[in-house]
This record gives structure tokens, C-alpha cells and sequence, in this order.
């Protein structure tokens, strides 16, 4: 059996480095006084420093003694068929993942660690957002080869297609990019405020704080960002203070999102954002970035797309719209109903939906059919009035979200008809009899189509049937 490997000796007190800087802080600010006075009194005597330091080395050896015992039980190996992890001092927690189940593999560096030019290596898996796997510290190279490693057993290496599938995106274009959305705009005149008027930081202050983690978000995950494409999966590499590699497979990906902010119109900037099985919401500080081109051109975005899809490009530029939102819809969508539409794309072996709205901010989402999870129709009061009803997919968690506005009810019921009728591929299962008790009863269950259309209802459809 493959033996327990080791992390880095810092990696206990790299993981509570800001508590341990707090505690710093709050001792040193208790003594500051004292010391102060005994400087100016002229009593700071050899005994005294002797006391001091030896309390200070004391306290020192004594935390690093208790890191290294947990250091001590702290373990990870790569097996057969799956990762472990081990650690734990008192009681020992042993979390595994089967190969099969990894959803990407990400080189991460945060800002302490990368000081001591050490990294951490997070493993998605597939199971909800608290199902990661993080193995560090680790040196750079220790944790670049733990990646390849991981990313040779899940699938084999394919020819590398080299160059950039995004080159280096300039810092100017991501300050610039940044600085020109909404939230961004908000923030700065919210900040002016008390210039102007009579607002206090009491009341300024909550809401930048609100704010700035959004914006700072925006500038770190597109800080001299570039992704290539190794055979079937993406690589990523950004961050400002804390610096990340990431894998991104091409089977993982559930839904693309084609958007151009208003202002970034000025520019001809535009965004491509996934969804990614395993990351959750983007929101998810700790899993990697959903966004595989924050800030670049149409052609740029485009030829992103065509890389880890198989739309063509006149299908991304031009689709061919198979249902629009009727004129009437307007009522309920003065601004985005010419720009709503929906197409259903037959490919070889497959049928992509394709989603459109947005007159200012342009948005275009694009999943496989066979990623719609579920298939919901609403109706709200005016939209009853109108006679026409809003079909949302539900998508595994992501930025991208789908919804087919404001179509006709009859199309719609057609819409949801059709895709609850669709066929999934088998699902791939392994023989789990070993791994399950032998009195656990497995159901299906269906929700059952509701026929009330009253105010505001809403009709969930089940996912067409696996063979």
C-alpha cells in the first residue's frame, strides 16, 4: 500500500498565521506600555531583557512543538483508486476521493504561504461545496507535481495543442474592466457622498464594505490571467495576492455564458463564464474562478467558445432563433423583449438550447440539453394576463443561469413538453455492492405536473428517463 506522504513543517502555523499575528499584535500592544516606561525610567536592566526574550523564545518553541505534532499526523498518498487525506491529533479524520469523482485539481497560493514560496493543491469533488479536498502546504514544485499527478489518474495525458487559448490579459484592461462596472461606479460615487452632503461614515462605511469584496474579486481573478488548452482540459493561471494554477476539464463544464456589461461596449470588451460541476456559486470563495475570459474581445470570446464546444461560430454569432418573446410581452419587458429568443440546435450527437436577452447588458447562455437538470415553467400575474410564461433550466450551480422569457403559453407547454421528453445516456454505474448495506432500498421518484396555472404558479417537469 502506497505509504503516507508528508506536507511542509510551516503548514500548521501557515494555517493560522492571522491568528497567530492577532495574538502578536494584542501581546505586544499589553506590553508596550511597560516596556516603554522601563526604557525611559531606565530600568530595562539585562535581567529584564533576559526575561523578556526568554519569554518570548519560550513561547515561540512552545507553539512550534504543538504544530509539529499535528504536523505529525497530518498525511495525504495517492492510491490506486482514490486520495486521502489524514490529520488529526485526539481523533483522526481520514477523508478520501475517488479518482472517478474529481471534478478539477487547482494549484493555489495564498498570500502568507507564497511568502515562504509554498502552495496548496484543492481537489474538487462532486458532492456539494463543502466536499473539497485541500492538501498543503506543499513547496511550488511539490504541488505542481501532485496536480500532474492527479490529472494523469483521472485521465490519461492527451498531445498538447500549444499556445495560449487566452493570452496574458494586460493589468490595464483588467483595472480598466473593473473600474467599469456598475457596482464598481456605485461604489465611487457612494464613497463621494459625504463631499456632497451630509452623510457620515456610519453610513458610508457598511455599504463600501459590501462592495469591495465584489470589486476586488473582479481585479484578482483577472490579474495577469492566461488559460491554454492541454488536450481535454483548461488550464488557468491569475490571482494578485493570492496566485492560482487551475484545471479545468472539458467534461465538466455544464453551461457557457457570453455577456457584454454596458460599458464595456466602449471598448468592445466581453465575458465568458461557466458553470462548472463540483465549484458551486461563484460566490464560493474557495473554489476556483468561473470566468474562463474575464475581460477580452468579441473574437477572443469567441474562439474560447468553439474551444471547449462544439458550436460553431456562426451558430454563437447568428443562432437561429426557433422561438422569440411575441410583441405583446413588452407589457412585462419594455426593455429586454426584442432581444429575448430561444433556439434549440440540433449538432452531430447532440442538441444545444440557446438562450438571449439583455438590450444593454448582451447575454447568451448555451448548455447541452442533456445538462438540464430540471425544466420549470412560470406564470406570473401579468405574464397570465399576456398569455405568455417564462421556462427556466435548471443548471448545476454557476453564474450561468437559463431562462426562456416570456413565449408564447402554448410554445412554452410545447418547450417544456419537448425537453421533459428528451433521452439522457445510461448512467455509468460500477459495480458498488461491496460499498452498499445489503437492506438499503433505492426509490425514483417523479414530480408530478401541475395543471393550475393560477397567479404565480409554477410547474416543475422530471428529466426525461435514462435507458
Amino acid at each position: 500500500m502506497t505509504e503516507y506522504r508528508r506536507v511542509h513543517r510551516l503548514t500548521p502555523l501557515l494555517r493560522v498565521w492571522a491568528t497567530l499575528v492577532a495574538l502578536t499584535t494584542i501581546v505586544v500592544f499589553n506590553f508596550a506600555t511597560y516596556l516603554a516606561n522601563a526604557l525611559r525610567d531606565q530600568q530595562f536592566t539585562a535581567l529584564l531583557f533576559a526575561q523578556v526574550a526568554g519569554g518570548a523564545l519560550g513561547a515561540l518553541a512552545l507553539v512550534f512543538l504543538v504544530s509539529q505534532i499535528w504536523w505529525a499526523c497530518t498525511g495525504f498518498r495517492l492510491g490506486e483508486d482514490e486520495l486521502e487525506l489524514r490529520r488529526g491529533v485526539i481523533s483522526t479524520q481520514v477523508r478520501s476521493a475517488r479518482y472517478d469523482r474529481i471534478q478539477a485539481v487547482d494549484v493555489v497560493e495564498p498570500f502568507a504561504p507564497r511568502l515562504f514560496g509554498l502552495a496548496q493543491v484543492r481537489v474538487e469533488v462532486a458532492g456539494g461545496s463543502n466536499s473539497a479536498i485541500e492538501i498543503g502546504y506543499l513547496t511550488r514544485r511539490e504541488a505542481e507535481a501532485i496536480r500532474a499527478e492527479l490529472l494523469h489518474k483521472i485521465a490519461p495525458p492527451e498531445e498538447p495543442q500549444g499556445g495560449f487559448l487566452v493570452p496574458p490579459i494586460p493589468v490595464a484592461r483588467s483595472l480598466v474592466g473593473a473600474g467599469l462596472r456598475l457596482s464598481t461606479l456605485f461604489a465611487l460615487t457612494w464613497s463621494l457622498l459625504p463631499t456632497v452632503t451630509d452623510f457620515s461614515a456610519t453610513v458610508i462605511v457598511p455599504v463600501l464594505v459590501g462592495f469591495i469584496p465584489q470589486i476586488w474579486r473582479q481585479i484578482d481573478q483577472s490579474w495577469r490571467y492566461n488559460a491554454t488548452l492541454d488536450g481535454d482540459v483548461v488550464h488557468l493561471s491569475y490571482g494578485l495576492a493570492n496566485r492560482r494554477t487551475q484545471a479545468v476539464p472539458l467534461d465538466r463544464i455544464h453551461a457557457i455564458g457570453l455577456s457584454q456589461p454596458v460599458l464595456w461596449r466602449l471598448f468592445g470588451w466581453w465575458t465568458v463564464t461557466v458553470n462548472i460541476a463540483g465549484y458551486g456559486r461563484e460566490s464560493n470563495k474557495a473554489s476556483g474562478t468561473s470566468r474562463l475570459l474575464p475581460v477580452g474581445s468579441y473574437e477572443q470570446a469567441l474562439e474560447l467558445i468553439e474551444a471547449i464546444s462544439p458550436l460553431p461560430r456562426e451558430l454563437i454569432v447568428n443562432p437561429d432563433w426557433d422561438l422569440k418573446s411575441p410583441r405583446r410581452a413588452r407589457i412585462a419587458s419594455p426593455i429586454d423583449a426584442s432581444r429575448q429568443a430561444l433556439a434549440l440546435t440540433p449538432l452531430p450527437g447532440t442538441t444545444y438550447a440557446i438562450t438571449s436577452h439583455g438590450l444593454f447588458s448582451r447575454r447568451l447562455e448555451f448548455v447541452e440539453v442533456l445538462h438540464i437538470q430540471e425544466v420549470t415553467l412560470r406564470v406570473g400575474p401579468v405574464q397570465r394576463a399576456l398569455k405568455v410564461a417564462s421556462v427556466r433550466f435548471d443548471l448545476v450551480p454557476g453564474p450561468v443561469r437559463m431562462i426562456a422569457r416570456d413565449l408564447e403559453l402554448q410554445e412554452a407547454w410545447k418547450l417544456v413538453e419537448a425537453l421533459s421528453a428528451r433521452e439522457l445516456p445510461p448512467v455509468a454505474v460500477k459495480d458498488l455492492t461491496p460499498r452498499l448495506p445489503a437492506t438499503r432500498d433505492f426509490t425514483v421518484r417523479e414530480t408530478a405536473q401541475v395543471s393550475d396555472l393560477s397567479p404565480g404558479a409554477q410547474c416543475h417537469t422530471p428529466p426525461g428517463k435514462p435507458n
